[in-house]
């Protein structure tokens, strides 16, 4: 499940994994975009029920893939209008319990307060800022090499976090190809040539 994992917490869209048991459904992983939302850290959410966050109870049978509406609380008790998608996932585990992930999109005014540059820049590695913006901007490694000359083995040692810091002429190309400021990637660069 490790790409699982890493796709999971790269996407920019609010997302619980939760383990439904016999008992209760509690979460078992959450990504920073449902962070954020939720005003809660993964340390405080991490095994807690899911009733903590979503006002209707979820229905009994959570072996099928379903959507529905529902109010998300978030840790200051502020209530969200949500858009939940449910979707039970194939994973094998010694105690029978089963896995979901949900997926949250809001339906309320409040998705118009949260700006995209905002919401990136909460995102503390630039390594994971550079694939959000490039995500945001529909490009590929493939096509953001072509369009700034900057080798391919470049940009993936960039968005792979191996490069840190690259140097101020690199940054400026690939700012510049996503339209945002370099500082917006990389609060510090190295001197360039």
């Amino acid at each position: 499940m490790t790409a699982f994992y890493h796709i999971f917490q790269i996407l920019d869209q609010p997302m619980v994994l939760v383990k439904v048991s016999r008992t209760a459904t509690t979460v078992h992983e959450t990504n920073e975009a449902f962070c954020r939302l939720s005003g809660y850290t993964q340390e405080q959410l991490k095994d807690a029920s899911i009733e903590l966050l979503i006002t209707k109870h979820l229905p009994c049978d959570n072996s099928q893939h379903f959507t529905q509406e529902t109010i998300l609380i978030t840790s200051g008790e502020q209530e969200i209008p949500v858009y939940l998608d449910f979707r039970p996932l194939t994973v094998t585990d010694q105690d029978e319990a089963i896995y979901a992930l949900i997926m949250l999109e809001v339906t309320s005014e409040y998705a118009l307060h949260e700006d995209s540059l905002t919401v990136i820049n909460h995102v503390s590695e630039p390594a994971k800022r550079l694939k959000m913006w490039m995500a945001k901007r529909d490009l590929s490694a493939n096509q953001l090499s072509a369009a700034t000359h900057i080798s391919l083995q470049t940009i993936s040692k960039l968005r792979n976090g191996h490069i840190a810091k690259p140097n101020r002429l690199t940054a400026e190309l690939i700012a510049g190809e996503l339209q945002v400021a370099v500082s917006d990637i990389w609060p510090e660069v190295r001197k360039g040539r």
